[in-house]
């Protein structure tokens, strides 16, 4: 019987096993197979601005049939105004249309249904700009603010003034008593605000000028002040005191940028009930198109923009909810938090630390996680940069990552040449890091970011988009949302109407009608980064101040070259445990050792999970804190000053005894160095990896691994690369082409995976390791004079070594010598070049040799922007190469922006990235070919061109624009450089030989 049972369970255990590889391996052919063409969710979305009340339905339907064709999944409505600062004549025209008004929502419908018969998925935006709010925000549902008023005590019943409704307070400065200006907010016919509530009543012996001593010496009288007769029935103590009365009113803020009749009062994010009553308006707005069941829509997602909230901030729940998580009062203490200019020194005790984390809390629960209850009971996500670009750009008064953990779409930006640094050089205005971290650590698996953001109008193509593009995936981003198109009713010209920033991707770009592949390129990578599991070896707890940010990678925290990391806030720590020496957290992954970031204090609930950590066998790397913050509300009687001296141990002058010490959080010794001892090599790395010309980012699922190189130079490269991987086989996936090919040059070299790589400028690809094969390639080395191996082309084949010269191929003991030569054959003599009619541009010219059209002496081909198209025949000699295993490609050299390529009548593809370079083998043939080539560019040349001549070829409300180089300097249309377009080649044949 035993013997029946011990062989049914080996038979059991086989079964599974071979269920879950097949399951494994059928997850990884699916990723395979959808790298040519990925399903809709990866493809890029955009943001759709509806400027200014304008809206044409036409023009939607043929916009939204454009974004399809184009290559976009979707779109998020944002309606908006124009600038308060542009100039009148820069200004879109008003139109009559009203945010979430009838009319607005009839487009709206056009929109949603045209979107649903193409499959494409719909966001709208939840104000007229941002922040989130409208017209139909009541006093009781807005913002608010805190004001005192101030009076030297006289006598018991003395009346106490009303505040004064000044800000006082504007992105966390202080506003000058001269400076402040009464606010407009509604009031009532005694002239008092609709909306205020009594806050507190406070006393302070008169000459106290310390915050240390206002802290200590406030009186609360609160409960001698009667407010309806705003008389204070309190009997003083000896001596002088000032009486301080504060309120909690309206802010008074209104929408940032909002369309002429969609102005409003900005919601209290503080508040659940103001949350609420704001979505119910709009969602009652919306069931009058959609109905109850918005499933049959293709609207999916709610999106709450940025939150720029200038002044200080207050709720009515705020005293409340400060005492619950704190364990005091606040009120005492409020003219140390807001009379700051009139005491001096440094806020005493955690008083700022605990309001800021009150601040961060209510928002988080009653803003966002509110706003996803409610959303994902209609059905719908809701995505934001929740704290985001927050502190230190803008005043979000919230800790960051717990906030975009709450979103079911966490989303963040980054700019084209465009930069925000703050003191330490750090670019506030790229929030990518931040946002993958709060996917990976909540799980939402979901990177959107608000991608290409820019104030160079028209200046750029994809190329010069794509490096953006590549280092934001290396920091974490799945998802692209192009920021942004504009919606331009019939009339308004070309370049059109369009949003003070932003690429501006819609059907007006000249570009436009080849961007596909871009976007295809974008959704290749997204599709891969989406469906797999970010892999690093450092957990980097970030702080528990708030607010917080994470910085850029790289920047904040570094642990080395050909590392990386993952960013954990307070919630995720504490629920970190340790498994047979690895970090993990809840969401299963795991890590290799936990890094913090410098902090002074430490929380005792943050002190006792690194005892916990650490004596279950976590490596912990910190600098030592020199104070215990001392917790009303936590249990820390059992912790002290003497439990930091005892967990740390300083190894500055032993840094090589860490892995002989259990239980303790080293300092003195750098992240890097714990992992050399913990003998955990860099997980991509190459000779001068310190130089950082390859960027990268890690991947697994199911036995894969995916890693993203990035070339960050404008310069060919190629390097040994060494992958921290054993016992699996190389790919080369590339997301330009789709193709993926084997990697026959690889071998494993103590630390990891070697193989050649080379990438072209700004290239980049998946190197993709999988089990099966072999774990050595058809060679084990390529090997020449110099430093670098050559540059080579892998494909299925064969391998393309792309340098002249003379090279020794290795496979183990084996060595085969190969002299490769190159063969080119440049494209000499006359081009003809055929423009549109249109811009004074001639129909047909002869060029003698190719030139930028900016270098042209005739005006209507130098200002020229549009697609013309190159024509050219060349002969192709027979047997004039016949190298062994020989490939013909055609190369296009130089070309601005965007080039479409026909051989012999056969189109052979759109080429907007270096190196311009196609395999002609099978379409070249003897004797004469037909050559043609279509280039788009930029509509910046003709903009110019207007402003110079006086001409009206363009139309639009842009009238300056910043130029790469003078990021922050408006350069009007007349004094801006002409920009290189048309084809510059050189173009030419090149003979390349392989072999396998």
């Amino acid at each position: 019987m035993v013997k029946y049972l011990n062989l049914f369970l080996l038979v059991f255990f086989i079964l599974i096993g071979s269920t879950i590889l097949n399951a494994q391996n059928s997850s990884s052919t699916k990723l395979k197979d959808e790298f040519s063409n990925p399903p809709m969710k990866a493809w890029p979305k955009t943001y759709w601005w509806w400027i200014n009340g304008n809206i044409d339905t036409m023009r939607i339907k043929e916009e939204i049939v454009s974004m399809k064709n184009a290559g976009l999944s979707g779109f998020d409505i944002f309606e908006i105004g124009v600038p308060k600062w542009a100039p009148e004549e820069t200004k879109v025209p008003p139109g009559e249309i009203t945010f979430m008004g009838d009319d607005f929502l009839k487009a709206v419908k056009v929109a949603l249904d045209e979107a649903g018969k193409l499959d494409m998925e719909v966001g709208l935006n939840m104000a007229s700009s941002w922040n989130a709010g409208g017209s139909w925000i009541t006093p009781e549902y807005a913002a608010k603010s805190i004001y005192f008023s101030k009076i030297e005590f006289d006598k018991k019943g003395m009346n106490l003034p009303f505040p004064k409704l000044v800000r006082t307070v504007i992105k966390g400065k202080i506003v000058l008593e001269e400076d402040q200006k009464e606010l407009d907010i509604e009031k009532d016919k005694q002239g008092k605000p609709v909306f205020f509530r009594e806050v507190a009543v406070l006393a302070l012996p008169k000459g106290i000028s310390s915050k240390k001593d206002a802290y200590e010496n406030a009186i609360d009288v609160t409960e001698f002040f009667d407010p309806k007769t705003e008389k204070l029935n309190w009997e003083a103590p000896n001596g002088q005191y000032e009486i301080f009365r504060y309120i909690c009113s309206n802010s008074g803020e209104k929408l940032k940028l909002p369309s002429k009749n969609s102005d409003g009062l900005i919601v209290d994010h503080f508040d659940a009930d103001a949350t609420a009553f704001h979505f119910k308006h709009i969602i009652d707005r919306l069931k009058t198109i959609l109905g109850n069941d918005f499933s049959k829509s293709s609207l999916k997602s709610l999106y709450l923009a940025s939150y720029e909230a200038l002044g200080t901030v207050w709720t009515e729940t705020l005293p409340s909810k400060f005492k619950e998580l704190n364990g005091y009062g606040i009120e005492k203490y409020l003219p140390v938090l807001f009379n700051d200019e009139a005491f001096v020194g440094p806020i005493p005790g955690n008083l700022k630390r605990d309001f800021q984390f009150t601040l961060s809390e209510l928002m988080i629960d009653n803003f966002y996680r509110k706003a996803k209850e409610i959303a994902n009971g209609h059905g719908l996500k809701i995505n934001s940069e929740s704290g985001g670009p927050g502190f230190p750009l803008h005043n979000v008064p919230v800790e960051p990552l717990k906030s975009l953990g709450v979103m079911d779409l966490p989303r963040g930006e980054f700019w084209v040449n465009h930069t925000r640094f703050n003191d330490e050089g750090i670019d506030i205005l790229r929030v990518v890091k931040e946002v993958s971290s709060a996917s990976h650590i909540y799980g939402n698996g979901v990177v959107e970011e608000e991608a290409f953001t820019s104030f160079q109008h028209w200046q750029e193509g994809p190329y010069e988009m794509k490096p953006m593009g590549d280092r934001a995936f290396c920091e974490g981003m799945n998802r692209v949302v192009v920021h942004g198109s504009t919606h331009n009713s019939r009339g308004s010209g070309n370049p059109g109407w369009v949003y003070h920033a932003g690429t501006h991707y819609n059907d007006k770009r000249v570009w436009w009608p080849k961007v596909k592949p871009f976007n295809q390129y974008l959704s290749r990578i997204s599709n891969v980064l989406q469906k797999t599991d970010f892999t690093a070896d450092v957990l980097y707890f970030y702080g528990s101040a708030v607010p917080n940010f994470t910085g850029s990678k790289n920047s904040r925290f570094y642990v080395g070259p050909g590392y990386d990391y993952e960013v954990v806030n307070s919630e995720i720590l504490m629920k970190t445990t340790v498994e047979q020496g690895h970090l993990v957290l809840p969401t299963g992954a795991k890590f290799k050792m936990l890094a913090l970031a410098p902090e002074e204090e430490i929380k005792p609930g943050i002190l006792a999970k690194l005892k916990l950590l650490a004596a279950k066998g976590a490596k912990i790397v910190s600098e030592k804190p020199k104070n215990l913050i001392e917790r009303n509300t936590e249990s820390s009687s059992a912790l002290s000053q003497s439990d930091i001296d005892a967990l740390w141990v300083d190894l500055t002058n032993s840094p090589n005894k860490a892995l002989s010490i259990k239980g303790k959080v080293f300092s003195g010794i750098s992240s890097k160095e714990l992992l050399r001892q913990m003998r955990i090599s860099p997980d991509f790395t190459y000779d001068d990896a310190e130089f950082d010309i390859l960027d990268y980012i890690h991947y697994s699922k199911n036995g894969s691994d995916y890693y993203f190189v990035r070339n960050t130079t404008d310069q060919w490269v190629s390097r040994n690369c060494t992958f921290r991987q054993e016992g699996k086989t190389p790919e080369i996936w590339d997301p330009v082409t789709g193709n993926i090919d084997k990697v026959t040059i690889f071998r494993f070299n103590g630390m990891g995976t070697q193989l050649p790589l080379t990438l072209a400028p700004y290239e980049s690809a998946f190197v993709v390791f999988s089990k099966g094969g072999t774990s050595s390639g058809t060679y084990t080395n390529i090997s020449h004079v110099n430093q670098d191996p050559p540059f080579l082309k892998y494909t299925n084949e064969g391998t393309l070594i792309m340098t002249q010269g003379d090279f020794t191929l290795e496979l183990d003991e084996k060595k085969i010598n190969i002299s490769n030569r190159i063969k080119e054959q440049p494209l000499v003599g006359a081009w003809e070049l055929f423009f549109p009619n249109g811009q004074d541009a001639p129909e047909r010219i002869v060029l003698p040799k190719l030139i930028p059209w900016s270098e042209s002496e005739i005006e209507g081909i130098k200002y020229f922007s549009g697609t013309a198209k190159y024509v050219k025949t060349f002969t192709y000699a027979i047997n004039s190469s016949t190298a062994e295993n020989q490939r013909i490609f055609l190369e296009l050299g130089e070309l601005s922006n965007i080039g479409e390529v026909w051989l012999n009548s056969k189109n052979i593809g759109v080429s907007w990235t270096k190196p311009h370079r196609f395999d002609v083998t099978k379409l070249i043939r003897p004797g004469k070919n037909l050559l043609e080539i279509e280039i788009a560019n930029t509509w910046s040349n003709r903009l110019k061109g207007d402003a110079i001549t006086g001409k009206g070829y363009t139309n639009t409300n842009i009238k300056s624009t910043s130029i790469n180089g003078l990021n922050k300097i408006r350069v009007p249309w007349k004094e801006v450089p002409l920009m290189d377009s048309g084809l510059k080649g050189p173009v030419k044949l090149i003979f390349l030989s392989s072999f396998k």
